[in-house]
């Protein structure tokens, strides 16, 4: 892996932001805010040909980069083929959203077996909570002894994978 040297030499500060070049011909704007962008030369020079009138009269502005045109062309003609579905089903996508319709979707969702399985486990929750809400001294003892024990496994299995840690590095002391 290569690294990237920014050169501090060969630093300025326009329009409010420090820019500084590497050794792979890139530049490294930070703003004031201290967020970092790597631009091009062709990217930083279109951001200085976009703000020259800025540079000129001292004002900040934030250097950006610009979509290339491959991208540009993706997002249009995802744009024209979403707008194409949405014309071609119009009829079905404003049947799908009446208030009637949806309501019998849901109950259908509803009335499934997952969809029970879903209803089962809420209520059982819901039911724990409740007995919680009414019982708080049993339902506290057992969570915190549940804590308790949870808590000393954890720390059990941590202090021994240090001390594993700790034995393996002791190892490549020995010769």
């Amino acid at each position: 892996m290569k690294t990237e040297m920014v050169s501090v030499l060969n630093s300025s500060i326009i329009g409010g932001n420090l820019v500084q070049m590497d050794n792979k011909n890139r530049y490294h704007v930070t703003d004031k805010n201290g967020s970092k962008k790597v631009l091009t030369q062709d990217q930083f020079k279109r951001n200085l040909e976009n703000n020259y009138e800025n540079i000129m009269t001292g004002r900040e502005f934030k250097f950006q980069k610009q979509m290339s045109p491959l991208k540009k062309t993706i997002l249009t003609l995802l744009g024209i083929g979403g707008a194409a579905i949405g014309i071609y089903y119009r009829k079905n996508i404003i049947n799908f959203f009446k208030k009637p319709n949806l309501k019998e979707k849901l109950n259908d969702i509803v009335q499934s077996e997952s969809g029970q399985k879903v209803k089962k486990a809420v209520d059982e929750t819901v039911d724990k909570v409740k007995d919680a809400l009414k019982n708080p001294e049993k339902t506290g003892e057992k969570a915190g002894e549940k804590a308790k024990e949870i808590t000393e496994k954890v720390t059990t299995k941590t202090l021994n994978l240090w001390d594993k840690f700790a034995n393996f590095v002791r190892g490549f002391k020995k010769k």
